[in-house]
């Protein structure tokens, strides 16, 4: 906990980071939580697979205990035309064992009722184990923006169904501070932070590079970090998502503190 916020270790921050790792340098670093990579994203590969491994999930689990750490989140169901939640539920039965919150999901179906339904099922496989869905809004995906997330998430139907906010998702979709103080209370669920230059990628493709490998760290960039902090919940949790490919040559220890360091030094300005 840092200025009254839960920080946690983000997947992409430390990219092919064994998941025990993970938990460790998360706890050196001092963060209060990790986000685990349970399912990849569609079209993508996991490079170190966990679901039905349960003596590795039994190790991860015990490190985390012994060194105070947390599970904030689990990466990232994909809501496709073929989607079958029954193919999902082993995913479920691991963030159960970690008492993950939260799992991660996107939206690749271009027919909202049927991405609803879909959602609205896996949800309540989800809610079994006291875990909500977050809907995360990117560019280029069929749910872009975090006005298509809040009508999916209320399509739906289901108490634990919100958003996932993003800090550059939300502004390379063309949203802002203002967007997310209109929603409804309590429907975002948590934060991504980074930062990013103000101005907007060329187009998809350069967006998806940019997401994926040349993130900022917080207050680095031109984005309205300090106004979006403004208008989310003073104790939102927040996962610091905050890869470069400029930091390849970092070990997976450094590239955690730096984004702790930038995260703290933020919150600090914010706070003053």
């Amino acid at each position: 906990m840092y200025r009254g916020h839960p920080l946690s270790l983000a997947f992409l921050t430390v990219q092919g980071c064994p998941p025990v790792e993970h938990v460790r340098i998360a706890a050196a670093a001092g963060y209060d939580a990790v986000g685990l990579r349970l399912i990849a994203p569609h079209g993508l590969e996991l490079a170190h697979p966990i679901v039905g491994n349960w003596a590795l999930i039994r190790e991860i689990g015990a490190v985390a205990a012994d060194l105070g750490v947390t599970f904030l989140d689990g990466e990232v169901f994909t809501l496709l035309p073929s989607t079958d939640i029954g193919q999902w539920l082993p995913v479920i039965e691991t963030a159960a064992e970690f008492a993950m919150p939260l799992m991660q999901i996107t939206c690749e179906d271009p027919e909202p009722a049927r991405a609803a339904d879909n959602l609205g099922r896996i949800a309540d496989e989800a809610a079994k184990a006291g875990i909500a869905m977050a809907i995360e809004f990117m560019r280029w995906r069929a749910v872009a923006t975090i006005g298509d997330a809040a009508r999916l998430a209320r399509q739906s139907g289901r108490g634990n169904v919100g958003i996932l906010l993003d800090a550059l998702h939300l502004s390379r979709s063309g949203g802002d501070p203002a967007a997310v103080a209109a929603l409804p209370k309590d429907l975002v669920l948590y934060l991504q932070l980074c930062d990013a230059p103000a101005g907007q990628p060329a187009d998809d493709a350069a967006c998806i590079a940019e997401a994926r490998g040349a993130r900022m760290m917080p207050g680095d960039g031109g984005l309205w970090l300090d106004e979006l902090m403004a208008v989310l919940p003073p104790d939102v949790a927040i996962s610091v998502e905050t890869p470069h490919r400029g930091d390849a040559a970092l070990g997976f220890a450094q590239r955690a503190e730096k984004g702790m360091a930038a995260t703290r030094r933020f919150l600090d300005r914010l706070r003053s």
